[in-house]
């Protein structure tokens, strides 16, 4: 067996499991439904205020923002771990990682002049 047969089977048991946990849990827990527990509740006393506000769009703007350069870290941390090994293949992932770089620092400079970032 090669890697991706381990990984997908893998996969299907964890599948498995969690459809066989989910099906007991329906069918043992216990459903007692009732319109005092459907309520929304904040720390035991009724809320004050309706639950659904809206948000300002730059909260969500923030949060993608966030994730982008989140990941950026996470895809460029390896790299920097094993750049001597990548070294040997030439100058290519160098460029490579310096466009990547360029692309993000792109974006953000455009996050920054639309005023995403500001409050």
């Amino acid at each position: 067996m090669s890697g991706f047969e381990t990984i997908v089977m893998y996969l299907g048991m964890s599948l498995l499991v969690i459809l066989a946990m989910l099906g007991a849990s329906a069918l043992l827990g216990p459903s007692r439904p009732s319109p005092q527990k459907a309520t929304t509740f904040e720390c035991g006393v009724p809320l004050l205020d309706p639950s659904h506000k809206r948000y300002s769009v730059k909260y969500y703007l923030v949060a993608v923002l966030f994730l982008i350069f989140d990941l950026e870290t996470v895809l460029l941390y390896p790299l920097a771990v094993q750049y001597k090994a990548l070294a040997t293949l030439g100058w290519g992932i160098f460029f490579e990682i310096f466009i990547f770089v360029f692309v993000l620092l792109v974006g953000l400079l455009y996050a920054i002049k639309k005023g995403a970032i500001d409050w």
